[in-house]
């Protein structure tokens, strides 16, 4: 599989980097070098959560003294002040907090943390987007070089990788399942559905699924293109599963008739739980391999 062979790549590239003392320089989400002088003792998360995932996951929870607003935040940082949503986080708050680095800001905040000599690090696509499994991996190195803990970071990736490339290696030769990845906000409304590029479409492709909604990007449709396309496995929020068996709509769906409507956090799509939430998948498609 190429998407396997690039994961194996990576991490075979980033397993023979070594480390280097502070300062030290990495490179954002513009392409731009940002000198980082010192190792960071006072970290800010103003963006989404999977910066303050890879902190904990690397031993550094007691570094973080300020994160954005999120319900998927890990449980060792409830209790740590916030500075405002991660789409619009508080400049005088992440200030007062007088951070050594912030991860995740971008825009006017960025731009504004900058002129004050803040080191800002934002990895992934444009405006700082993560737009799969290899970005997740490469910001999981990003924030390992900028906290001078490449090491462990190096490790972290190559144990996804591992996880990731041992489900896709059972369903090798499966059949695939058709299924969809979709958002109903209520049980009457039109859904959003994930197609190419996105996430959702990466992780059901990986898991031994056949998009049945293979258009670019996310797109509203009918719950009759639903009924049309018909999927025998619907991936959903978690929050929204329900929605599903309550629409008068969509009885006759097969996913539905099937009870075979699964809810994934999104969250979990581009994070260090991304392993975790393929496995699921993987399980909901085919449980003929992974049992019930």
């Amino acid at each position: 599989m190429p998407r396997t062979l690039a994961i194996l790549g990576l991490v075979c590239l980033v397993l023979g980097f070594l480390g280097q003392a502070f300062p030290v320089e990495v490179v954002d989400d513009r392409g731009k070098a940002i000198l980082v002088p010192k190792e960071p003792e006072r970290i800010v998360v103003a963006g989404i959560p999977l910066y303050a995932e890879i902190l904990v996951d690397l031993g550094l929870s007691g570094r973080i003294v300020g994160v954005a607003d999120s319900p998927d935040l890990p449980p060792e940082l409830l209790q740590t002040p916030r500075v405002g949503p991660a789409f619009a986080p508080s400049l005088e708050a992440i200030i007062a907090l007088a951070p050594d680095v912030v991860f995740g800001a971008w825009g006017e905040v960025r731009d504004r943390l900058e002129s004050l000599g803040i080191p800002v690090v934002t990895g992934g696509g444009p405006e700082g987007w993560i737009q799969g499994i290899v970005d997740v991996f490469e910001v999981i190195l990003l924030v390992g070089r900028t906290v001078g803990q490449e090491k462990e970071a190096q490790l972290l990736v190559g144990r996804l990788a591992q996880e990731i490339v041992a489900v896709e290696g059972i369903l090798l030769d499966r059949a695939r399942t058709t299924a969809a990845f979709l958002y109903l906000a209520s049980p009457g409304a039109p859904p959003y559905a994930a197609g190419l590029g996105t996430p959702e479409h990466e992780l059901l492709i990986r898991a031994g699924g056949e998009n049945v909604f293979p258009f670019p990007g996310y797109a509203q449709i009918s719950l009759e293109e639903v009924i049309l396309r018909d999927p025998t496995v619907i991936f959903t929020d978690p929050a929204q599963v329900q929605n599903f068996f309550q629409s008068l709509i969509l009885t006759e769906l097969a996913a539905v008739k099937g009870g075979r409507v699964v809810g994934i956090p999104a969250s979990w799509l581009v994070s260090t739980r991304v392993a975790r939430a393929l496995r699921k998948m993987a399980e909901a498609l085919h449980p003929e391999v992974f049992g019930p």
